[in-house]
């Protein structure tokens, strides 16, 4: 379904143009600001059609996809993990990679991304294992790695009992400083750029965890690459939608 040029209303955003629209996304132009939406899930609860008769069909669309997610009857919600996908997480082993610190329960199982996908969609150039803060002109995208746990090193990331996100700043060793991707993070809401989050499995799985936004931020003792004790720099994100 091409919904390029059509109307849409978010009760955050008001009324919006879409933009452009892939398999997976959908981007809006609002009065003050342009979003880019799951699709199309979003029209389930964040953003609806103009002409309500295109929104049934949207509807639809959805009712359709989690009938063929489940084989028998829709049992996901935008980042309600479903069976199907808690399994393949549990069966890949993920699940043990984390310890309760983490609280896996809170990370979003779907959509996955390769990185090929998010470097087309995002606009960015994914280097090296994957993990970082990927600036462009509109928007941040953090990716959250857990690929060096065998290797004794991991950034510092973890979800909150509460369901916000951690994320550590840039710098592998030595005190963090708030420069660079650090202070391109603090500024965001004043520089006005979308936040998203992935974490990353392995370069075809990059999981989609949502738009975020940075609640506050502090400096903790924590050990870095080399082991040593440092002041790091520890982003708290809240996700603002999915």
């Amino acid at each position: 379904m091409n919904l390029i040029s059509k109307t849409v209303r978010s009760k955050s955003f008001g009324t919006g143009i879409v933009l452009d629209q892939t398999d997976i996304f959908i981007l809006v132009k609002f009065e003050k600001k342009t979003a880019k939406f799951i699709y199309p899930d979003a029209f389930e609860k964040f953003i609806e059609a103009e002409n309500m008769d295109l929104q049934r069909e949207i509807i639809k669309i959805i009712e359709n996809i989690k009938k063929e997610r489940e084989g028998v009857k829709a049992v996901c919600i935008l980042n309600t993990v479903t069976d199907k996908y808690s399994q393949d997480f549990r069966t890949k082993g993920y699940d043990k990679k984390f310890g309760k610190e983490y609280h896996v329960d809170f990370l979003a199982k779907h959509p996955i991304l390769t990185y090929q996908q998010v470097e087309k969609e995002y606009g960015i150039k994914i280097a090296g294992f994957g993990r970082g803060i990927n600036i462009t002109s509109d928007s941040i995208v953090l990716i959250s790695s857990i690929g060096k746990i065998r290797s004794g090193f991991v950034y510092h990331d973890r979800f909150t009992p509460e369901g916000d996100y951690l994320y550590s700043g840039e710098g592998k060793s030595g005190d963090q400083s708030m420069k660079g991707g650090n202070l391109a993070l603090k500024n965001s809401e004043y520089s006005n750029k979308e936040i998203y989050l992935f974490v990353k499995f392995s370069p075809q799985e990059y999981y989609y965890q949502g738009r975020y936004s940075v609640a506050k931020y502090t400096y903790e003792d924590e050990k870095d690459a080399n082991g040593n004790i440092r002041k790091e720099l520890k982003f708290r994100l809240k996700k603002v939608m999915y």
